[in-house]
């Protein structure tokens, strides 16, 4: 059910809205910037569920004819505006948003129009919408959702009050992961530390056969990594050379293994690793590298990602990688 209760984090942009709608104190253009994934799409939702509910809010009632139709997608005076393209075009924002916003609600107070990925907004699109928001109707509410807010003309920043969705800290994230997905701590603690703070992509993680995959790919990597012969280097160089489509995701894992590695050094057996089922593999590396060796094996993963972008052959840059990291562990 839409509910502010139901999103988790983003308490100030949370008690913000809420207030706005108990007050009616509203801005006729919003701007919530933040990663994909964060919460932006559910909270404006919410937020526009709040604003119609014939019960008043500031949380939607959820019974009511408004709240029921806002569940199912249906609200006449709420509009999804989304698009496949790579780019926004005046067309699409005269015939999406600016045309309708002519038009009184039918039912509610107000006219509300949430654009999701709005930095795709182009610069003609960006004056159209602005011509809007110079002169809006008292009923006009826009919301743009973007991981960017740089994207925006200084005019259209000018005129939206702006939200910022930080991540979500792991002692909020974890647990949510817990219930919601039904996995264990471990897991949670993985999917979260990859997330980034984003619960919708700790979620896909947490609920993926294909991420659980890459987790075991990348754990067998970097435990046998210290003692890996030539033979199994190329075959592995090789193997991950072959699965571009898995190898962002493997090299982020392997990222946090690094981390994890960094803080048994620092910590001992007071630490909690992400990786809590390899914590004694973690421990016996920690006593074969040093702090510097620790360091280059973050440099050799970011050199990697810096050939990766230069289009170089990937199976020999992989396998340098692979040697290069080999060599920061003493025997």
């Amino acid at each position: 059910m839409l509910s502010f209760q139901n999103i988790i984090g983003h308490k100030t942009v949370k008690e913000h809205l809420m207030e706005g709608i108990r007050n009616k104190h509203l801005s006729h253009a919003y701007i919530f910037e933040g990663d994909d994934g964060v919460g932006k799409l559910m909270t404006a939702r919410t937020f526009a569920a709040g604003l119609q509910c014939l019960e008043g809010g500031p949380e939607p009632c959820g019974h009511c004819i408004s709240c029921l139709q806002m569940e199912s997608g249906n609200q006449p005076d709420v509009t999804l505006v989304t698009h496949e393209k790579s780019v926004i075009s005046v067309g699409d924002i005269r015939d999406s948003i600016c045309v309708p916003m002519t038009v009184r609600p039918y039912a509610g107070p107000y006219r509300i129009f949430i654009v999701d990925e709005a930095e795709k907004m182009n610069e003609q699109a960006q004056n159209a919408l602005l011509k809007t928001l110079e002169e809006p109707p008292e009923y006009g509410i826009i919301i743009l959702l973007t991981n960017n807010r740089e994207a925006f003309l200084s005019t259209i920043l000018s005129r939206a009050v702006v939200l910022d969705f930080l991540p979500v800290p792991d002692d909020e994230l974890i647990p949510y992961l817990m219930e919601e997905a039904q996995i264990p701590d471990y897991r949670a603690r993985l999917a979260c530390a990859f997330a980034g703070g984003s619960p919708g992509k700790a979620l896909a993680c947490a609920a993926s056969e294909d991420f659980r995959r890459r987790r075991e790919m990348a754990a067998g990597l970097m435990q046998s990594l210290p003692d890996m012969g030539d033979e199994r280097m190329a075959v592995t160089a090789k193997s991950l050379a072959a699965k571009k489509e898995d190898l962002d995701d493997i090299l982020g894992l392997m990222e946090i293994w690094l981390r994890d590695l960094m803080y048994v050094k620092a910590a001992g057996k007071k630490a909690v690793p992400m990786y809590q089922q390899e914590e004694n593999v973690l421990a016996a590396q920690a006593s074969r590298i040093d702090y510097e060796g620790i360091r280059k094996l973050h440099e050799e993963l970011d050199s990697l990602q810096a050939k990766r972008k230069a289009n170089v052959t990937l199976e020999p840059a992989v396998w340098l990688m692979l040697m290069h990291m080999k060599e920061c562990y003493t025997s």
